[in-house]
């Protein structure tokens, strides 16, 4: 009986073990604060310093369009294989509505946050690149970014970036991001459009 009592006593024992231990090598969720850190670090990787502000317009987008997300999640699937389920799954509720960029930002560089107004009464007119550069002096096109879209670890990431120079004189892309050594490097990426 008491030999019975102790085997119990022992399969418990690993029992309880194994689901303390897996417990702890799950990656918990991170916070609000780590997830806008790592976002403002990966849109400072996509913006240079010229001789002016780098413009960014200041609605996110993801060129993706209502009633299509299922086509969206099986092109990112179909083109960048190493995009872990989990990444894609937050990048696709963190982009489900269209959000807004913190003037708050810290990207190392000088930039200007356009409202979709400004920037739609600028490239309303034929000469808009020229317009642009007269507007924001130095400053050379504007760039589009969506939310990011990470893994529970923070060491995973897919972001969609459009850079527009001038009149048909732009593209954009998602890069599949990962985090070695502290340091983002991009994986792999795929054009969405160009012109």
């Amino acid at each position: 009986m008491f030999i019975k009592i102790l085997k119990k006593a022992h399969v418990m024992l690993i029992a309880v073990s194994f689901m303390a231990c897996s417990t702890f090598n799950r990656p918990s969720q991170p916070s609000v604060i780590e997830i806008e850190k790592e976002e403002q670090v990966l849109y400072s990787f996509f913006v240079d310093a010229g001789e002016g502000p780098v413009l960014i317009l200041q609605d996110t987008a993801t060129n993706t369009y209502p009633g299509d997300s299922q086509d969206t999640i099986n092109y990112l699937k179909e083109g960048l294989p190493d995009l872990s389920s989990q990444t894609l799954e937050n990048f696709m509720e963190r982009n489900a509505q269209v959000g807004t960029l913190s003037p708050d930002m810290n990207l190392g560089v000088e930039y200007i946050l356009l409202t979709t107004e400004e920037l739609s009464e600028i490239t309303s007119q034929p000469n808009w690149g020229e317009v642009l550069s007269g507007t924001y002096s130095g400053a050379h096109g504007y760039t589009v970014f969506s939310r990011v879209g990470f893994n529970r670890s923070l060491d995973q990431a897919i972001i969609y970036v459009a850079q527009v120079s001038g009149p048909l004189m732009g593209s954009g892309y998602y890069y599949l991001m990962e985090k070695k050594n502290g340091e983002w490097r991009i994986m792999n990426e795929i054009m969405v459009w160009i012109s």
